[in-house]
């Protein structure tokens, strides 16, 4: 979290830093909704001196801090606060359904803006090369874990591998998880303790993990291998999953198109499957 960054490395820093440092921490939200004029009028700083020490948290400059501030201070948000700052109570029908409507197409257009043609390419031929695929998924998020999975099972003559609940109903299955393996995790605001133990066994087995999450402030975003990151903005209660599953379906596609002999053979495979299981059941039905 990049607050916490702040904290951490402040006592360190140069005088000025120090200064621009410890502003940003007594003032956050003001400073995550104002422009950098106004914040470095504020502290007494020029332009240059936000940038450069936006920079010395490792960041490509002041919109990315300003960027991460904002996700961060998003999140200290409970959907009470959510509900009070998004006024759509007092809208007509009309004009909430719109607002809704955007909200879910500007989450859309953003995740795809962030996604990298390169980051798809790297999850892609490690999909393809791994001995079995993970996908850890808690809450909300399961859900769409298990289409992933299904989707998959249609594309891939491969083992797909679900890791969800408590800590003892995953175990048995993490165990098995190797160096050759890769692992899918989905977490989102309030991010999953469960993750925390995951990415550590992905770590320390050399396995690789890809994240699907919102932001940095993600306890686990330093462990990945590649983050897809996905805008989860919401005017209400929950996160909104728009822009997950998009990409989850663009990289089942891409599994589909980059095998069809294999794929559609395991498709076939899955049909007949059914064919069987429906003929069984429906000539049980008509004994009796």
């Amino acid at each position: 979290m990049i607050l916490d960054k702040i904290r951490q490395k402040l006592s360190d820093m140069p005088q000025n830093f120090k200064h621009i440092g410890t502003y940003i921490l007594d003032h956050d939200q003001n400073v995550a909704f104002s422009s950098i004029t106004v914040t470095s009028s504020a502290i007494g700083v020029s332009n240059a001196s936000m940038v450069r020490f936006a920079r010395s948290l490792g960041l490509d400059g002041y919109q990315s801090f300003k960027k991460e501030l904002q996700d961060e201070i998003r999140h200290q948000f409970n959907p009470y606060d959510k509900i009070a700052l998004s006024k759509l109570d007092v809208l007509p029908e009309q004009k909430r359904l719109q607002k809704l409507l955007q909200n879910e197409h500007d989450n859309l257009h953003t995740t795809l803006d962030i996604i990298k043609l390169e980051s798809i390419e790297i999850v892609l031929n490690a999909m393809k090369n791994a001995r079995k695929i993970f996908i850890s998924a808690f809450g909300t998020t399961r859900h769409i874990a298990r289409v992933f999975e299904s989707t998959l099972l249609n594309s891939m003559n491969k083992d797909i591998v679900v890791i969800s609940g408590s800590v003892s109903d995953y175990s048995s299955l993490l165990k098995s998880f190797c160096r050759d393996d890769v692992m899918f995790i989905m977490t989102f605001p309030p991010y999953s303790a469960e993750v925390k133990h995951i990415a550590n066994v992905v770590k320390e087995s050399g396995g690789s993990l890809y994240l699907f999450t919102d932001s940095a402030s993600c306890p686990i975003y330093s462990f990945a291998d590649v983050v897809m990151k996905c805008s989860t903005n919401s005017l209400l209660y929950t996160n909104s999953y728009v822009g997950l599953v998009s990409i989850i379906n663009v990289l089942v596609h891409l599994v589909y198109l980059d095998s069809k002999d294999n794929a559609a053979q395991s498709m076939r495979g899955t049909l007949e499957m059914e064919e069987t299981g429906y003929s069984l059941i429906n000539s049980s039905e008509e004994k009796k």
